[in-house]
């Protein structure tokens, strides 16, 4: 039976993505995972179709005892983790595509439009108020209604492999727009990609509106990091972004050091000249955190975020000076392996 909980409980399941000390089997790429090392990947999705891939006796093995599946959170890559152990034979079909739509949404980095819209309609599916079947979670606790909106999608999945999404074009078609716009915005800027530092620097002389959000920021660069500056005389707009990259376990990519965003946040409103409990400020949130952002602007911005406008305000600091504070933080939490990296990194610092 297929479950979600946030208690690891006591009887062994296998449990998909989330890593919450449930005993049984773990098949997830978050940080703590007990994935088995044959079968580790970069997305839970990945593991999950890499174990139902196995010979059959080594799965049964594996499985032996385990009492249910179960997940302690809802997401794309979540879900169509579940999917591939619920529904092999269609799942492994479509192994790639699958890895792609699961890619759009733990990543932020949809290397298609399909893949942006399946994490986008898979999103929707267990939003209390948006979703398509929300007419059946009422008076459901979150659990039950992430259990419920995952059954749906699992009707839905196979028919969205073979025969795509036009029918929910309703559901999509602003958000489609919207990512359309974002890419548009971005091809006429030129990012400056500092590889040592996994950072993508993103700058506009002039206000943008609206402001591209984390699919674009993300997919069009292979950093880590990502720093979005734009305004006039009038002030700057800024985002200084990480993504999750720095966060699951990756067995292909190495992980650089999280810069201290805190102090970050500290340095930048001395030079402001503001508190952080002024109604305009440098915010920040953890480390720690999945995909933590820091910005200028109102307090209180949800974690994800796609659109932060609603957030921002201009700061009085140019570009150059974030850009500076900004470098400077994520140099200060580089490890440097040896003097050559020190020497290069004093050249792209200049930079």
């Amino acid at each position: 039976p297929l479950r979600y909980q946030s208690e690891a409980g006591e009887e062994p399941v296998l449990s998909v993505d989330g890593a919450f000390g449930a005993p049984g089997l773990n098949l997830s790429h978050w940080p703590g995972n007990q994935t088995p090392g044959p079968l580790k990947r970069s997305l839970s999705t990945g593991i999950a179709l890499a174990f139902m891939a196995q010979p059959e006796g080594e799965r049964t093995r594996q499985m032996e005892g385990l009492t249910a599946l179960v997940n302690n959170h809802f997401d794309t890559d979540g879900c169509l983790s579940l999917f591939a152990i619920q529904h092999p034979e269609v799942a492994l079909r479509h192994a790639e595509r699958l890895i792609e739509w699961a890619r759009a949404g733990d990543f932020f980095d949809a290397t298609s439009e399909e893949a942006f819209l399946a994490d986008h309609l898979i999103t929707l599916y267990a939003d209390a108020q948006r979703s398509p079947v929300r007419e059946r979670f009422e008076g459901c606790t979150e659990h039950e209604r992430y259990r419920l909106a995952t059954e749906a999608l699992f009707e839905e999945l196979p028919h969205w492999l073979t025969t795509g999404f036009e029918h929910h074009e309703p559901l999509y078609r602003e958000a489609l727009a919207r990512y359309r716009t974002d890419l548009a915005t971005l091809q006429n800027l030129t990012p400056v990609p500092l590889v040592h530092f996994d950072l993508c620097v993103w700058e506009s002389p002039t206000p943008i509106e609206p402001l591209p959000g984390r699919h674009a920021l993300f997919g069009t660069s292979a950093c880590d990091r990502v720093l979005w500056l734009s305004g006039d005389a009038n002030g700057t707009l800024a985002r200084f972004l990480i993504s999750t990259l720095s966060w699951f376990e990756l067995p292909d990519r190495k992980a650089l050091p999280r810069p201290d965003l805190e102090a970050l946040a500290q340095r930048l409103n001395q030079r402001e000249g503001c508190r952080p409990d002024d109604e305009f400020a440098w915010r920040f949130q953890s480390a720690q955190t999945a995909s933590p952002e820091v910005w200028f602007g109102r307090a209180g911005m949800p974690l994800f975020l796609g659109d932060a406008a609603p957030y921002l305000a201009p700061s009085t600091l140019d570009a150059a000076t974030i850009k500076a504070e900004v470098m400077e933080a994520v140099r200060a939490a580089w490890v440097f392996e040896n003097e050559t990296d020190t020497a290069d990194s004093d050249d792209i610092f200049a930079v």
